[in-house]
């Protein structure tokens, strides 16, 4: 008789917590990095990859601050994936929504991050709130307004 081999659980290997919140998804919680935080761009990179391959309609949330700097191998992953997979994304993304409370922090996002060269470089509207409720009557405003799945 063969002794039973164990089979691994592929979530135990798993070193990190997911980075995309998918308990409400089509919307998608984007957690903002830990300021000096490197090192998740490859998983940033494959965990999109799982919610592109869904096909199905989606809009980003984040919350708080924006990193400031980010390490450069997880801005060139990014940078990569985003040129790689630019039809994908926006095609499925509606939009992404950020919410800053704070306003002067909020009033610098609108100055930099609003702008047509950032406009230019992601397929998907960017929108700005100061309150998560405002944000996710946006977010399921343009879920239902559309057929989700292709």
């Amino acid at each position: 008789m063969m002794p039973k081999i164990a089979m691994p659980d592929p979530d135990a290997a798993r070193a990190v917590p997911p980075l995309f919140d998918l308990s409400a998804f089509p919307l998608v919680r984007l957690p903002m990095p830990e300021p000096g935080a490197a090192g998740y761009g490859e998983l940033w990179a494959a965990e999109f990859d799982m919610i592109l391959a869904r096909e199905t309609r989606f809009v980003m949330l984040s919350i708080g601050p924006m990193p400031e700097r980010e390490a450069h191998d997880d801005r060139k992953a990014r940078t990569l994936w985003l040129k790689r997979r630019r039809g994908d994304l926006g095609r499925l993304c509606l939009a992404h929504l950020h919410v800053e409370p704070d306003p002067l922090r909020r009033a610098a996002m609108q100055a930099t991050v609003l702008t047509a060269k950032m406009a230019a470089a992601f397929p998907y509207p960017l929108a700005l709130f100061a309150e998560e409720d405002a944000a996710l009557e946006r977010a399921w405003t343009l879920l239902r307004a559309v057929p989700l799945t292709l």
